[in-house]
């Protein structure tokens, strides 16, 4: 717009005589110069980086150059002055420096399209044919004019010679096919603004040379116009460098190719300016013949190209088509094209092997009949789909079809060409994804069930919870979960082994799904613990009649590798109520089976709310437990075993406490099994063993036959399974000085019967150390008579439950007397445990048992309230009419009190 506004204004000034057409010309030179430095420069500064930006920058310094040499120009035409030669002719021949260094620079970082050594060929032919054209028939002419002032001439022939630099350099751009932005666009505007000034200046320095110039010419018009295209090429040099490659105009490009044969034809013109004096001359009339035939050798050379170009095309095109062919051929998806009205009219070669039809039995059909049912009905929606979207891609669909007897998953998707002319229809692809659907439901069941029972799993099992107890809300029914953890499995599990451990969880799995009803859930929550979700529960009854089947089938003994193993189990029962949520319903069931097994295991607990005050109680007793052991506030009691017949003094049960710093004393019931589950029993077991015996040895000194006097200590099961019993007793022995034979070693009737050949060597290699071993609470558990004759046991401890029936019931002594004859067979000796009647005393001393403990005699109590008692005092009588050098039984008593025993009161 400003060099519109600018030529307008010129021409209107042409109207008012030449010196008006001078000052105007003048004035509209110069801004049109300034505005295209500016924008030249703004090119420069937004050129990519290397050459393509130092070549902009060259030519903004040298429109710069050249603007000031206008400038001092104008100023001198002001004044009155010719500058021509002076001052402003220094800038003029500057700035063709600076442009030829630009157009270097430029077609150094153009981005080359075609070959170099094409490159040198047209710029050689450009140059060679354009330049024997300017010098002929433009600057030769030029400097045949008379002209007086030599220097005159010399700048009108330098500015000629060097416009004619200018244009061949940037015409070499052109032919090097890109701008910036890979367009010729940009320099064709540079090569037509030097061009427009060469043939301002050609016209100049003849006006100037013959002495005929003035201003506002039509030379002035040229000069105005090449600031236009120059302008527009850096405005299009900006552009480009926004929009990032744009698309290469043809016209531009034809231009180009056609620059060489331009070139040629001006080298022609040339050749008959000279020749037009004896234009039908032989030579002259043969190089015309030569011309032409060149011409039509290079017409027959295109036209052959053109041909090679499309047979290459053709066969390119043929492998195309020929790739695509097989690659539709060979593919594994089914790919069709079916009409708009669901017609098949193209079927690639895996339907044979996908849908079980080959093509051209399905060609022509409708697609839609190859389905039947809901799938049929699918296709049809989704074939509906696909003619309704115009572009992209609609699906994915999922049908099932049958071949032979198996059924298989197909997937299908679709795009909408109907406008495509090569296609002209609908594209399908169907592949089969059988194998992903079957991989898909495995994870589906690995995620919701456990691999090793095929149950649900936790996270099923808490989504049925949950769904439960929204129909609860709804159907104002009730709902009951339990969780159960089979007791001692653990031990059967390092005993026998994983596999071992493995059948019987499953084996256990199937015994709970036959117990629970159909419409139950059952899952392995993990380990060795289960849970049971009941919907539709009228009655507590129902849910604990449930457990207590549950607690029978699973007391039954497991048959694992020819041998029966039995595992209880402990249940936790929790039922719904209004409002309350799945987690919590879970928590209440897990703390009522905590419950359960803290009262024993082998049962059922129902939650109630004080449980949560019990189990955080239980909490805190599990943090407080390594405090306890490294401040030592367990301490020890002792219970007096003493002979039934003379209630003398044979030996101390130790009994551990702790001296809690808040609770106060707490029985073991309340912390063993706490401290079992810490995994801190062996350390408790093995301070208990030493300072029982170190207690006892400080003791005894002043007991009448102290040195006989038996400790009986008890271990728990974890302690022999896991740690280095053996060892803790040898050491304890060791630092007290206790003789071995006078230590006795308890251990529980379930403890010994598990993992039987393990606890074989360890029994073994307690009696080495010369110990005396008892099994605690015998009754209670489901000996083996064979391997308890195996085993080296040394001691049968009656449990107290046997002992209060003696008194209880009318047949209460049948048990007791069994367990007494049982140990008189095997050689053992026997104690009575938990006597608490004067009753209970006789019928153990009828039935043979002369050992025994219970509150009757003594609670729990240290050595020095011990030694105050009867029973010391007895013993210290006793032990002055005996002889010291009399055996002793294992249980600390005269071997001929237990002879006289048997004949007062008979065989036992």
């Amino acid at each position: 717009m400003v060099y519109v506004a600018i030529a307008a204004f010129w021409m209107i000034a042409g109207f008012g005589g030449p010196q008006v057409t001078r000052y105007v010309g003048l004035l509209s030179d110069v801004p049109a110069a300034f505005v295209s430095v500016i924008i030249i420069a703004a090119a420069a500064r937004g050129a990519a980086r290397g050459a393509v930006r130092t070549g902009w920058t060259l030519l903004s310094i040298a429109l710069a150059l050249y603007f000031l040499g206008v400038v001092i120009g104008a100023i001198s035409w002001l004044r009155g002055q010719d500058p021509f030669p002076g001052p402003a002719d220094i800038f003029y021949c500057a700035f063709y420096l600076a442009g030829s260094l630009a157009a270097l620079f430029l077609i150094w970082g153009a981005a080359v399209r075609v070959p170099w050594v094409q490159l040198s060929l047209d710029a050689t032919i450009f140059v060679v044919g354009f330049g024997a054209f300017f010098w002929f028939l433009v600057i030769r002419p030029t400097a045949s004019a008379t002209e007086v002032d030599f220097l005159k001439q010399a700048l009108s022939l330098g500015y000629a010679a060097l416009d004619c630099v200018l244009v061949l350099m940037f015409g070499v751009l052109l032919l090097a096919g890109a701008g910036s932005a890979g367009s010729r666009r940009i320099p064709l505007l540079v090569l037509s603004g030097f061009a427009a000034m060469f043939f301002g200046d050609v016209l100049w320095s003849l006006a100037k040379v013959r002495g005929y110039y003035l201003p506002g010419q039509f030379q002035d018009v040229l000069y105005l116009c090449w600031y236009a295209p120059i302008a527009a090429a850096g405005r299009e040099q900006m552009r480009s460098e926004v929009a990032a490659a744009r698309t290469m105009s043809n016209t531009s490009d034809a231009l180009s190719r056609s620059l060489p044969y331009a070139a040629m034809l001006a080298a022609f013109l040339v050749l008959v300016y000279f020749s037009r004096g004896a234009i039908g001359g032989p030579a002259t009339v043969m190089t015309m013949v030569v011309f032409a035939l060149t011409l039509l050798f290079m017409v027959r050379q295109g036209v052959v190209l053109r041909g090679d170009a499309l047979v290459r095309e053709r066969k390119a095109a043929r492998i195309v088509e020929d790739r695509y062919a097989s690659l539709i051929a060979n593919a594994s998806d089914v790919i069709m094209i079916v009409a708009a009205d669901g017609a098949l009219r193209f079927v690639s070669p895996a339907s044979e092997r996908t849908l079980g039809f080959r093509p051209e039995e399905i060609t022509g059909k409708m697609l839609p009949d190859l389905w039947v049912g809901e799938d049929g009905e699918r296709l049809r929606g989704f074939l509906a789909e696909v003619a309704a979207t115009p572009s992209g891609t609609v699906g994915p669909v999922e049908l099932r079809i049958e071949r032979g007897t198996k059924r298989y998953v197909i997937e299908g998707v679709g795009s909408n060409l109907t406008q495509d002319p090569a296609v002209q229809g609908l594209a399908l692809n169907f592949r089969d994804i059988s194998e992903r659907k079957a991989l898909e439901e495995q994870l589906r069941q690995l995620a919701f069930h456990d691999p090793l029972t095929l149950l649900a799993n936790r996270n099923l099992f808490r989504d049925r919870v949950q769904h439960a107890l929204t129909l609860v809300v709804r159907e104002q029914s009730s709902v009951a979960v339990m969780f159960l953890d089979l007791d001692n499995f653990k031990n059967i599990n390092d005993s026998l082994g994983h596999d071992a451990g493995d059948r019987l969880l499953q084996a256990a799995a199937q015994r709970i799904v036959k117990a629970t009803r159909s419409s139950d859930t059952v899952a392995r929550l993990g380990g060795d613990e289960f849970a049971v979700l009941m919907e539709g529960i009228a009655t507590t009854a129902e849910v604990e009649g449930l457990a207590a089947a549950l607690i029978e089938t699973l007391d039954a003994p497991f048959t694992l590798d020819g041998m029966q193993v039995r595992v209880g189990a402990s249940i936790g029962v929790a039922s719904s109520t209004y409002q309350i949520g799945a987690e919590a319903l879970l928590s209440n069931a897990d703390i009522a089976m905590y419950h359960a097994k803290a009262a024993g295991k082998n049962r059922y607990a129902t939650f109630q709310a004080k449980m949560q005050d019990m189990l955080q109680e239980r909490l805190r007793l599990e943090a407080d437990i390594g405090r306890a052991l490294d401040r030592e506030e367990f301490f020890v009691e002792y219970q007096p075993i003493v002979d039934l017949g003379t209630r003398s003094l044979l030996g101390v049960e130790a009994l551990v406490r702790w001296r809690h710093p808040e609770a106060g004393v707490l029985m073991p019931a309340r912390f063993i099994q706490v401290i079992e589950e810490c995994g801190q029993i062996e350390k408790l077991g093995r301070w208990v063993l030493r300072r029982a015996c170190h207690d006892l040895c400080s003791w005894r000194d002043a007991i009448a036959g102290g040195a006989r006097l038996r400790l009986a200590v008890n271990i728990s099961g974890r302690h022999l399974q896991n740690g280095d019993l053996a060892g803790d007793v040898a050491q304890a022995l060791q630092e007290s000085g206790l003789e071995p034979g006078n230590l006795v070693i308890e251990l529980t009737e379930s403890t010994i019967m598990y993992n039987t050949d393990a606890n074989l060597e360890r029994f073994h290699r307690l009696k080495a150390l010369g110990i005396r071993l008892a099994i605690d609470d015998f009754g209670t558990g489901y000996s083996s008579l064979s391997y308890l004759h195996r085993f080296p046991i040394d001691i049968l401890k009656i449990d107290r439950s046997f002992v209060s029936r003696l008194t209880n019931s009318d047949n209460g002594s049948e048990v007791a007397s069994a367990v007494i004859n049982l140990g008189e067979t095997l050689g053992l000796d026997t104690v009575a445990e938990g006597i608490e009647l004067e009753p209970q005393v006789a019928a153990l001393l009828e039935l043979g048992c002369v050992a025994g403990q219970g509150f009757l005699f003594a609670s729990p109590s240290s050595l020095e309230q011990i030694s105050k008692s009867s029973f010391v005092a007895r013993r210290n009588a006793l032990w002055m009419a005996e002889s010291d050098r009399e055996q002793l039984s294992v249980t600390g008593r005269f071997r001929s009190l237990k002879a006289m025993r048997r004949r007062t009161a008979g065989p036992a």
